[in-house]
């Protein structure tokens, strides 16, 4: 045999390697099963195994792939629309003490699944894993500053906040890489929560928005109106205040129509309302509608941005990252932004009324749509991630 066939048949044969993706998602939020799912997609399902729990875990079973249920690592406490950091860091005093059992699961796991890649998305344990193992770790964030999260807090939180703050540091150094998944600067909605450590940067790479559809695969509702709003709240209990106010924003705007998204109830609903629970695609309806009231978590931010959606930002109170967010949308003028403190129907009505009506905004989300489909996130992720897999396939 010459050594180019032999050559061709050992690429063929050793050097054509099978992929075992592993993601470890956090369900704490919409966002980290959506950038799982836009990578997932880029597999075939027999190279992918997810770890999760919660809903998101619901949304994996639902699309088919291969899934492990792992321990919630942290529980999120608020409550009247604002995220509480004392008393979420009462309610989880034990974390200490349960995380090397959490640890010893996700090492178990992959050491079972035969991974050749980790992918962590909100969790902290399998970055530990990984590097136990000397396996290749991929983390995605869109926020590698920690200590802004705290500081305007009580002094116990900003406290806590320096050692997680540290904690957090060493966590985002073990990965191999810092995965972004969000427009390259300038256009990076999550910029300010971004750190500007060297040790942190020099792993970072903007990949693009990552979300579970493509725009031109997604086919629009028929829109219950000439005027179509979506509100997306989900489930925390914090929200509730927001709910209470887009129904009776509702009631002063008899021309819109609504869906409202969420797992709250309300007995006095104006007919221009449903009120629908969270379903495993929300593209449909959010690509039909005129604007979009909605927290400012990221991957929310993406894919209205992917599909070129205006909106309405209401970010949960004292959350920093969200109001971060919120504020890069509104001074890329694709949405306005509201405060709980400013939080009343007629400011609501009036902010959804000019996203709807001047066309700066339209016009300027579109431009974000026409900048996702060339960057093509959810593929750039995969070949990332594929190459570090072959890195231990191909011995």
């Amino acid at each position: 045999m010459s050594f180019f066939n032999a050559y061709k048949f050992l690429k063929k044969k050793k050097l054509n390697p099978t992929h075992k993706v592993y993601l470890s998602i956090s369900s704490e939020g919409y966002g980290h099963s959506s950038r799982a799912l836009a990578i997932a997609h880029q597999f075939p399902k027999n190279e992918i195994l997810v770890g999760t729990y919660g809903y998101a875990l619901e949304r994996f079973k639902y699309a088919g792939y291969p899934y492990v249920e792992l321990p919630q690592e942290l529980k999120l406490i608020g409550e009247q629309g604002e995220f509480n950091v004392q008393k979420t860091i009462i309610k989880n005093h034990t974390w200490a003490y349960t995380f090397n059992s959490i640890v010893k699961k996700e090492i178990d796991i992959i050491r079972e699944s035969r991974a050749s890649c980790v992918v962590a998305d909100g969790r902290l344990a399998p970055v530990m894993a990984a590097d136990k193992l000397g396996l290749p770790c991929v983390v995605i964030t869109n926020q590698s500053a920690f200590y802004p999260f705290f500081e305007q807090d009580t002094a116990l939180v900003r406290v806590f906040g320096r050692s997680f703050d540290w904690v957090m540091k060493t966590w985002l150094s073990s990965a191999e890489e810092i995965m972004i998944p969000d427009f390259p600067p300038p256009c990076t909605i999550c910029l300010p929560n971004l750190s500007h450590k060297y040790k942190v940067m020099k792993r970072t790479r903007f990949v693009g928005p990552l979300v579970a559809f493509e725009d031109n695969e997604i086919i629009p509702i028929d829109k219950p109106g000439d005027k179509y709003v979506v509100a997306t709240l989900g489930g925390h209990e914090y929200r509730k205040p927001l709910f209470d106010q887009i129904i009776e924003t509702a009631k002063i705007m008899p021309d819109v129509y609504f869906d409202v998204f969420t797992s709250f109830t309300a007995t006095d609903v104006p007919k221009n309302v449903r009120i629908k629970e969270m379903v495993p695609v929300i593209a449909p309806y959010i690509k039909a509608a005129d604007a979009v009231i909605t927290q400012a978590g990221h991957s929310t931010a993406m894919e209205l941005l992917t599909l070129g959606k205006p909106s309405v930002i209401i970010p949960d109170a004292k959350q920093i990252e969200q109001e971060n967010n919120a504020s890069r949308m509104k001074e890329m003028e694709v949405a306005l932004t509201i405060s709980y403190d400013e939080l009343f129907p007629e400011k609501l009505a009036d902010s959804l009324r000019k996203v709807i009506s001047e066309p700066k905004y339209k016009h300027n989300a579109e431009k974000f749509k026409e900048m996702a489909k060339k960057i093509q996130g959810s593929k750039k992720a995969a070949e990332v991630l594929r190459e570090y897999s072959s890195r231990l396939q191909y011995y």
